[in-house]
């Protein structure tokens, strides 16, 4: 069984404000992206995951765009037992423990 809580259950609320803020800052005609950061963690990310699956804990088929995906479809609207479902749904298809 994957554990959501701890660092995950960190991760997803910290995304959940996240995406709030961008989207304030959107409604406001702001552009909240900043390009060079933006490939900083997409390179982190990568690395992240080639890690993860060199030790063999994250799936192999797994990719920087996977996680982009997940992100963008995290109900960051939704109260945190919601989210907190969520990610253990997520962590179960992106590792290689159950």
């Amino acid at each position: 069984m994957v554990d959501a809580g701890g660092h995950g259950a960190v991760v997803t609320e910290a995304i959940a404000i996240n995406h709030a803020v961008k989207a304030a800052a959107r409604a406001l005609g702001a552009d909240p992206v900043d390009r060079d950061a933006e490939a900083r963690a997409g390179a982190a990310l990568a690395a992240l995951i080639q890690a993860g699956q060199a030790d063999g804990d994250i799936q192999q088929d797994v990719t920087v765009d996977d996680i982009y995906l997940l992100f963008s479809t995290a109900p960051t609207n939704q109260p945190s037992a919601a989210r907190t479902r969520w990610l253990t749904l997520v962590l179960t298809g992106l590792t290689t423990h159950t």
